[in-house]
């Protein structure tokens, strides 16, 4: 936990009503990003991942659901406007602090798009974001959301394509390395069929189960960050 204060970002809530203002912040561990073209614009958020008490999160878990726009302030003390935009999903649980009587409230937040990059999703869908950009991970999302046949082996070459087409590019974020990865399923399998007949790539010999050796999960990131911290599902 040495130096934790440096890895967090804070995000801020304002809620008018006819009688009251409310105003809500809560401290930000992981976030994606998708910046506007216009500076001045709001930029699209992908995922949040935020701490807080109980009325903090149920404050920002009412924003998120109804779109609202949120004033995020980086690690490095750039100030942004953000928002999830509409069908945004919330994960929430506790995280319990041996110090502590009552755990603090964690919550996950994703945009409706991020969500897409789950098995099956959106078969005709052209962008994929992507909490990291390890070639080995990306490949097996790719392949895990259109039913791709491919291998671990293949992660370089797969990423060395994305890039030479300028089918990549890294979205801002902290607590992670995402990228937005663009093509569909034809389109990559256009691309295996092609470097499969020119010896780019080749099939495996062997024969059975494919083993992915895969870099840490964003929950295993989580829980490592903010040990000793054990996450509780709610």
């Amino acid at each position: 936990m040495q130096n934790a204060h440096e890895r967090f970002g804070s995000l801020e809530f304002v809620r008018h009503t006819k009688d009251a203002t409310t105003r809500v912040h809560v401290r930000v561990d992981r976030v994606i990003l998708e910046p506007s073209k216009q500076l001045r614009d709001q930029s699209s958020a992908h995922l949040l991942s935020f701490v807080g008490r109980d009325s903090e999160i149920g404050a920002l878990w009412a924003g998120i659901s109804e779109g609202a726009t949120f004033q995020l302030l980086m690690p490095d003390q750039r100030q942004l406007a953000i928002s999830l935009g509409a069908e945004a999903q919330c994960f929430r649980g506790s995280l319990a602090f041996s110090n502590r009587e009552r755990p603090f409230r964690h919550l996950v937040a994703i945009s409706q798009e991020f969500s897409k990059t789950k098995a099956g999703a959106d078969q005709q869908g052209t962008r994929t974001i992507l909490f990291s950009d390890d070639p080995r991970f990306v490949l097996y999302r790719i392949a895990n959301r259109y039913g791709l046949p491919v291998v671990p082996e293949w992660a370089s070459w797969f990423m060395g394509e994305l890039r030479q087409r300028k089918a990549t590019r890294p979205l801002l974020g902290w607590g992670c390395s995402p990228v937005l990865v663009n093509g569909n399923k034809s389109t990559f399998l256009k691309w295996i069929g092609q470097a499969l007949e020119h010896g780019s790539i080749k099939i495996p010999q062997r024969s059975g189960p494919v083993h992915w050796n895969l870099p840490p999960t964003f929950l295993d990131q989580v829980v490592a960050s903010n040990s000793p911290v054990s996450p509780q599902a709610q």
